[in-house]
């Protein structure tokens, strides 16, 4: 089974295995006991092999070589947001993806060069957690995904479906190159936010409840929908996100499909779960 469908299993037994959890503090994460499980491993493996590969990788690769990986995975997202779009019957956002995509493809070195922001065609990434959500699944229940994240029931779902489709294997031919090119993924992802987590250390005595608080809230903005109380006050994701930004001229690269991990091993991709 390759990668790709085992995070989609684990996924769905997430899902399944969240249903037992108890003795909730907050609503909106009616499966906290289990979504501070997961955020700990995850929190543990980030500090012991994802952080430091992607310091080794920061180290290594000069800055335009991460900006055109992160280029090219970005270039993979935009499609994924065409089909996304088109679920959700935008025709207008999804035919702005397939011309960012053609255009980065052919005129960007296969997306290695971002060509079409510049040309004034705006990357408005969508995944099928907002397709849920536009067909009227607004509120979802918090959920931490292993290895991926920050993330909803609802988003979690459409992530697993990502996984499941294993695009990777269907492009590059290989089990082994799928899994290089999701390895390398991820590491670039990882390396955009490298600092975040020192941010979220400093400003949170709980942060656990500090990440779920912000990504609701960054959720709930970016599908049209209240927020969700927080019980910190000062909280400000703006604030967070500008400190920690990559440095100008950095592409936004690519997240995971879930805009899973603020903080954890895909903090690195918030980006994305979606």
């Amino acid at each position: 089974m390759s990668a790709h469908r085992l995070l989609a299993v684990a996924g769905l037994a997430v899902l399944l295995l969240g249903g037992c959890a108890s003795a909730p503090t907050n609503p909106h994460d009616p499966f906290e006991p289990f979504n501070r499980a997961v955020y700990r491993f995850n929190d543990t493996a980030d500090r012991a092999v994802v952080k430091p590969v992607a310091e080794g990788y920061r180290a290594i690769a000069p800055q335009p070589v991460r900006t055109g990986v992160g280029n090219f995975f970005n270039n993979w997202l935009d499609a994924y947001s065409a089909i996304s779009n088109l679920l959700r019957v935008d025709v207008q956002k999804a035919l702005n993806d397939i011309m960012r995509v053609s255009l980065n493809t052919t005129f960007g070195l296969a997306g290695l060069l971002d060509v079409a922001t510049p040309a004034g065609l705006v990357s408005n990434k969508n995944t099928l957690g907002d397709t849920f959500a536009s067909w009227g699944w607004k509120h979802s229940s918090y959920l931490v995904l292993p290895i991926l994240g920050p993330s909803t029931v609802r988003d979690g779902l459409g992530a697993a479906a990502y996984f499941a489709a294993d695009p990777y294997r269907h492009a590059f031919g290989t089990e082994t190159r799928a899994t290089v090119a999701g390895v390398l993924n991820g590491v670039s992802t990882r390396e955009r936010y490298l600092g975040l987590e020192e941010t979220v250390d400093e400003a949170a005595l709980d942060p656990y409840s500090f990440v779920r608080d912000g990504y609701l809230q960054l959720r709930a903005r970016e599908i049209g929908v209240a927020p969700p109380a927080s019980r910190d006050d000062d909280l400000d994701l703006d604030q967070l996100m500008e400190e920690s930004a990559p440095p100008a001229g950095a592409s936004d690269g690519a997240q995971t499909p879930g805009r899973a991990g603020v903080v954890s091993v895909s903090d690195a991709g918030a980006a994305a779960s979606r």
